[in-house]
C-alpha cells in the first residue's frame, strides 16, 4: 500500500482527542477508512504513535500531538500544529474524558467534581475554542462530542461524571446555535455500554470477584438492552463518523443515542 506524503486535494482532515486503546482509536481508524487524514491527540505519546501507525497502514496521513486538554496553551499548540501540517481542520471529535470516583455526594470531596468538570467539560470546550476560528475561516466544519448515556439514565455514585457530561450536552447545543451560520455543525454521540477494553476488563473483574462465568455478567448487562448485545466500540465509532461526515450535512444540535435501545430519548 502506498503511504501518502502529502494531502490529496479535497482530503478531509480530522482531529481526534482522547485517542487511547478504546473508542478513540476506533474513531480514528473509522475516519481514516472513510478517507480522512488524522491529527491524533492525547496525553500518552506512545499510544498515539501506535494508532498513527495503523492509520498510515490504511493509506492516510497521521500527525501525533501529545496534548493535555486542560492546558489552554497546549490546545492552542494542537490546533496550530494541525493547521501547519494540513492547512485545515474539517472534523473535530472530542473524545477525551475521565471516569467518576464512584462516591456519594455526601462523601465526595467536591474538588473531585471540579477535576471531572475540568477534563470532561472544559477540556473539550478548550480544544473546540482553538479549532473554531480555523473552521470559520475555511467556510465550515463538523464537531462531534462523545458524551454518555448517563445524561439519559443517571447512576448512583456518579454524580460528578453526570454533571460534567450534562454540561457538555448543553454546551454542544448552544454551540450548534451559535456556529450554524458559519456552516459549522455541532452534534453529540451518547454511548451506553461499549464492548471494548474497559468493559472487557470490567466483565472479567466482576466475574472473578463474584466467582461466576463472564457470560453471566454479560447477560446481566444485556438484560436491559433490547437488541440483546453490548454495542461494540466499532459500532459507536461508525455513529461518530456518520455525524462528522457530509452524510449528516443537514444535522446539527442533535444527540444520537448509541446504546442498543437501553434508553430511548
Amino acid at each position: 500500500m502506498t503511504i501518502p506524503t502529502a494531502p490529496s486535494p479535497g482530503t478531509p482532515v480530522s482531529l481526534v482527542s482522547g485517542v487511547g486503546p478504546g473508542l478513540g482509536r476506533k474513531v480514528a481508524l473509522a475516519l481514516a477508512r472513510d478517507g480522512s487524514d488524522l491529527v491524533l491527540a492525547a496525553r500518552r505519546g506512545e499510544v498515539l504513535e501506535a494508532v498513527a501507525g495503523e492509520v498510515r497502514a490504511l493509506g492516510r496521513r497521521a500527525l501525533v500531538v501529545p496534548t493535555d486538554m486542560t492546558d489552554r496553551a497546549a490546545c492552542a499548540a494542537l490546533a496550530g500544529a494541525a493547521v501547519s501540517e494540513y492547512g485545515r481542520i474539517d472534523i473535530l471529535v472530542n473524545n477525551a474524558y475521565v471516569e467518576d470516583v464512584f462516591q456519594t455526594f455526601e462523601r465526595v470531596d467536591l474538588d473531585e467534581w471540579r477535576r471531572l468538570t475540568e477534563v470532561n467539560l472544559f477540556g473539550p470546550l478548550q480544544v473546540t475554542k482553538e479549532v473554531v476560528p480555523q473552521m470559520r475561516s475555511q467556510g465550515g466544519g463538523s464537531i462531534v462530542f462523545v458524551n454518555s448515556m448517563i445524561v439519559r439514565k443517571p447512576l448512583a455514585r456518579q454524580g460528578g461524571y453526570l454533571t460534567s457530561k450534562a454540561g457538555l450536552l448543553g454546551a454542544a447545543q448552544g454551540l450548534a446555535l451559535e456556529l450554524g451560520r458559519h456552516r459549522i455543525r455541532v452534534n453529540s454521540v451518547l454511548p451506553g455500554w461499549i464492548w471494548g477494553p474497559q468493559v472487557e476488563l470490567y466483565v472479567k473483574f466482576s466475574a472473578e470477584k463474584r466467582g461466576v462465568e463472564e457470560q453471566e455478567i454479560i447477560e446481566e448487562i444485556t438484560r436491559e438492552i433490547p437488541l440483546g448485545t453490548i454495542p461494540t466500540d466499532d459500532e459507536v465509532a461508525q455513529a461518530v463518523v456518520f455525524l462528522a461526515s457530509e452524510r449528516a450535512s443537514a444535522i446539527t444540535g442533535q444527540s444520537l443515542d448509541v446504546n442498543g435501545g437501553e434508553v430511548f430519548a
